[in-house]
C-alpha cells in the first residue's frame, strides 16, 4: 500500500497516541491531524480511578510534548459525521477534514441510569469526572457506587483511602463476578469488606428520587438507600453514533480485521471503540483494556506504513485495589473451571487458573506477577489445563 499523504485520527486517548507515535517511529511523513473532543491533550485514563481521584497527581498526560511528533492537535473538537465516499470527516464546528487514511479512536462513553442526575451524580471517564467526584467525596465523606466492575471496585478502594464511607451495589453475588466468576469474585468481595466497604450484592436500583443530599435510591429488594454522592459504574458503550450512515460495519463496536481495517476502504479503528478479529480466539473481541488500546494503535500504524502484523497477543489487564495488583492474562469466563492456588514463599498470594474443555483459558494473580507472566506461553499455545496447573504450582 502507498503511504497516505494525510492521516486523520479521531479521538484523543491511548490508541490515538500510540498510532501517531508508531507512525512517526516508522518514518511516515504524512500530515497527521488528531481530533480530540476534550480540552486536554491526550492523557492516561487508569489513574483517574486511583492516583488522580486520591489527589496524588493532578493529571496523567501520555506525553509531555507533542511538538516533536509534528501533529496538528485539535483540542476541544469533535468528529460528528463521516463521508467515506468523499474521504471527509465533519467536525462539530462545521469544518471538514480531508484524509487519505482515517483512524477511528473515539473510545467509549459511560452508561447512565435514568433518574440519577444532578448534584452529586457521577460517572467516571474524563479528567473532569475524576476531579468532580473527588471533590464531592471529600466534601461529604460518603459515596455510593452502582456497579461492581473494575471501575466501581477501584473507586471504592480509592474512596476508602480518602476516609469515605463507601457502599457498593452489585446485581450479581459479588463484585467482578461477571468477569472473574463466583469463586474469584468471592475473594474480591472479602478484600473490600475487610477494607470497610459495605457490599449490597444481589440488588439493583429500581428508582432514584431527588438529588444531592436528598437523593434516595429504591432497591430491588424493597429497601431504600440515601445516596448524596453516587457513582454509576455500569460499563461503557462504544462511541460510534457519529459513524451512522457511513457504511462502516458496527456491532458492539467498529468491526475490524486483525490489523485494524474496517469494512470501508481507507478507515481503521483502534481502542475501546473497536472490535478486532483475534486469531487466538477465532472471533471478534472488543477489549476495553489499556494494553489492547496500545497494541491496536501500534498495529494500525504498522499497517499504514505498509508493514502489517496481525495482532495476536494474549489479552492482559490489571486492576490496583488496596495496594494489591490484580493481573489477568487471557479471557476468563464466569462458567470456566477454576482452581485457586496460594503461591509465594509464604503461600499468601492468590493465583487462579481458568480452563474450559480441558484447555487453559486465563490466569489471575493477586500480587503474583511472576506466576502470572510465566503462564503467557501456555495461554498463547492453548495448553492442556493440567499442564497449566503443573506450571502454576512449579
Amino acid at each position: 500500500m502507498t503511504a497516505p499523504r494525510s492521516i486523520v485520527v479521531t479521538g484523543g486517548g491511548l490508541a490515538a497516541t500510540r498510532t501517531v507515535e508508531e507512525a512517526r517511529r516508522l518514518g511516515l511523513d504524512s500530515r497527521i491531524t488528531v481530533v480530540c473532543a476534550e480540552a486536554h491533550a491526550p492523557y492516561d485514563r487508569p489513574p483517574l480511578s486511583k492516583q488522580v481521584l486520591r489527589g496524588e497527581r493532578p493529571d496523567a498526560p501520555l506525553r509531555d510534548d507533542w511538538s516533536d511528533l509534528d501533529v496538528d492537535l485539535r483540542l476541544g473538537s469533535r468528529a460528528v459525521a463521516l463521508r467515506p465516499g468523499e474521504r471527509t470527516v465533519l467536525l462539530d464546528d462545521g469544518e471538514r477534514l480531508d484524509y487519505d487514511a482515517l483512524v477511528v479512536a473515539t473510545g467509549a462513553r459511560p452508561r447512565t441510569l435514568p433518574g440519577i442526575s444532578g448534584a452529586g451524580a457521577h460517572v467516571l471517564r474524563t479528567l473532569e469526572d475524576s476531579r468532580s467526584l473527588a471533590e464531592d467525596i471529600r466534601r461529604t465523606g460518603t459515596l455510593t457506587i452502582v456497579g461492581g466492575g473494575l471501575i466501581g471496585c477501584e473507586v471504592a478502594a480509592s474512596a476508602r483511602a480518602l476516609g469515605a464511607d463507601v457502599t457498593l451495589l452489585e446485581l450479581l453475588p459479588a463484585p467482578l463476578a461477571r468477569i472473574l466468576g463466583g469463586q474469584v469474585a468471592a475473594e474480591v468481595a472479602r478484600m473490600h469488606e475487610d477494607a470497610g466497604v459495605r457490599l449490597l450484592c444481589g440488588r439493583s436500583v429500581v428508582e432514584a428520587r431527588g438529588e444531592g443530599p436528598d437523593r434516595e435510591l429504591l432497591l430491588s429488594d424493597g429497601s431504600t438507600l440515601s445516596a448524596p454522592v453516587v457513582l454509576v459504574g455500569l460499563g461503557v458503550l462504544p462511541d460510534t453514533e457519529w459513524l451512522d450512515g457511513s457504511g462502516i460495519a458496527v456491532d458492539n463496536g467498529v468491526v475490524c480485521t486483525a490489523t485494524g481495517r474496517t469494512s470501508v476502504d481507507g478507515v481503521w479503528a483502534a481502542g475501546d471503540v473497536a472490535r478486532w478479529e483475534h486469531p487466538l480466539f477465532g472471533t471478534h473481541l472488543r477489549m476495553e483494556h489499556w494494553t489492547s488500546a496500545a497494541d491496536q494503535g501500534t498495529a494500525v500504524a504498522r499497517d499504514l506504513a505498509g508493514a502489517p502484523v496481525a495482532l495476536a497477543e494474549v489479552p492482559y489487564f490489571w486492576s490496583d485495589q488496596y495496594g494489591s495488583k490484580l493481573q489477568i492474562l487471557g479471557m476468563p469466563h464466569p462458567d470456566d473451571q477454576v482452581t485457586l492456588l496460594r503461591v509465594g514463599p509464604d503461600a499468601d498470594r492468590l493465583l487462579a487458573v481458568y480452563g474450559r474443555d480441558g484447555v487453559v483459558t486465563a490466569v489471575l494473580g493477586a500480587a503474583a506477577p511472576r506466576w502470572v507472566m510465566r503462564m503467557r506461553p501456555l495461554l498463547r499455545d492453548g495448553a492442556p489445563y493440567e499442564d497449566a496447573l503443573a506450571a502454576a504450582r512449579a
